[in-house]
This record gives structure tokens, sequence and C-alpha cells, in this order.
């Protein structure tokens, strides 16, 4: 009976004792971002800016930012008929911060290689979700940077 009682103290205490938060949680992020310029792939360019504009605050320290991005699209490999298989999705995406008189130049690179659909509307859709997938890992990069100044 009492060796009951130490083993379920002990489950409570181990139990209650955890407390689970996210590594990335965006509660001590206080800034306003202000973006001046942006340049490069227009729909990239597009999920970035919805993704900042989820992420900042209408208080706090204003982040001033110029935003430049390039993609492209390679093949990489082929078949025997020279119909493309493979593609690499390069997206290289370069931030010029102005925070409080300081400039901060980042550049944050992706890369993604996959195969080739039938469907061209798949294709399309595919590589959008892509495009969305690095959008939203740059903004969480330049998040734990912007957390670093």
């Amino acid at each position: 009976m009492f060796k009951n009682n130490y083993i379920i103290y002990f489950c409570l205490l181990f139990v209650l004792g955890c407390d689970y938060t996210p590594i990335h949680l965006n509660k001590g992020l206080n800034y306003n971002i202000k973006i001046l310029e942006i340049n490069g792939d227009n729909e990239i360019n597009n999920y970035l800016v919805s993704a900042l504009k989820r992420n900042s605050k209408n208080f706090g320290k204003e982040i001033q930012i110029k935003i430049k991005t390039t993609s492209s699209k390679k093949i990489i490999a082929k078949n025997t008929k020279s119909l493309a298989t493979d593609y690499k999705l390069n997206t290289v995406v370069n931030f010029e911060l102005i925070f409080e008189d300081d400039i901060k130049k980042i550049t944050f690179k992706e890369s993604f290689t996959y195969k080739n659909l039938n469907n061209t509307y798949e294709q399309g859709s595919y590589e959008k979700t892509i495009k969305q997938n690095f959008a939203r890992s740059i903004v969480s990069k330049l998040n734990l940077r912007i957390q670093n100044l």
C-alpha cells in the first residue's frame, strides 16, 4: 500500500513537472514591419509579404525591410525521349533590414528536387505548394534572426 502511494506520487510529480512550450514561440516578438521595396518573383513575394504581415505587430520597434527574390526551375533529369522527369526548384531571398539606423543584409536559400507529374494542373499546384513552404520556412528563419537584433 505504501509503495503504491510512492509510485502514484512519483508519476504525478513526473507528469505535472513537465511543461511544453514551442521552441519558436512568438511571445517576445514586438516589432512592426514596414516593407519598403519588393523585387523579383511575384508569387514568392506575395507569400513572404502575407507571412510577414501576419507576424508583424502594430506596436513596438519598427523594422524596415527590402526584399529581393530570385527563383529558378531547372531540369535535372530526362528520360530516353528527352522529356523532363526531375526538376529542381531554387529560391534565393535577400533581405535588407533597417533597424534603428543599422542595416543588416540577410540571404536565405531554399531548394527542392521533385519528379515531373503527368498532369500540368497538378504540377503547377505542387510547385505553388513548394513555394508557399519556402516562404514559411524563410519567414520563420527571418523571425529567429530578428530576435537576435
